[in-house]
């Protein structure tokens, strides 16, 4: 992770800084550590990465599988809305992995997500909605 954005392994918080919230994000997806980028979703959060909705644990194991092989992730905003402790944010993103075959593939898409700011002021990620497009 890059060192200026210092985040808190216990306790990752995405801010309300809509840019510094995409770079800590772009940095814990990068780092590995699918447990570490776990922790930036609720524990009721949804996330349709996987091409279906996971939620707990299930979603939890599925981040530590595809991030363990660390896949780099570039992603831009396109838009970010704000209104009291709710977050809607949309971004483009590419996702160069190697698969099973050792085969180097690109994952492109857009993301709507659902960012809510808990009651300990932490941001954290609700609903997360990749949408691919077909592989290359």
């Amino acid at each position: 992770m890059s060192a200026a954005l210092q985040v808190d392994p216990n306790f990752p918080d995405l801010t309300d800084d809509i840019d510094t919230q995409n770079d800590i994000f772009i940095d814990v997806f990068n780092s590995g550590d699918g447990a570490l980028f776990d922790r930036l979703y609720r524990p009721d959060a949804i996330s349709n990465f996987s091409g279906a909705p996971l939620t707990g644990a299930e979603r939890k194991a599925w981040f530590e599988a595809f991030l363990a092989p660390r896949p780099h992730l570039e992603a831009t905003l396109t838009h970010a809305y704000v209104a009291g402790d709710v977050s809607l944010i949309g971004v483009t993103f590419v996702i160069e992995r190697t698969d099973e075959d050792g085969v180097k593939r690109k994952l492109i898409g857009s993301c709507t997500d659902v960012l809510r700011r808990g009651e300990d002021g932490r941001w954290l990620m609700a609903v997360d909605r990749p949408v691919m497009q077909p592989s290359e």
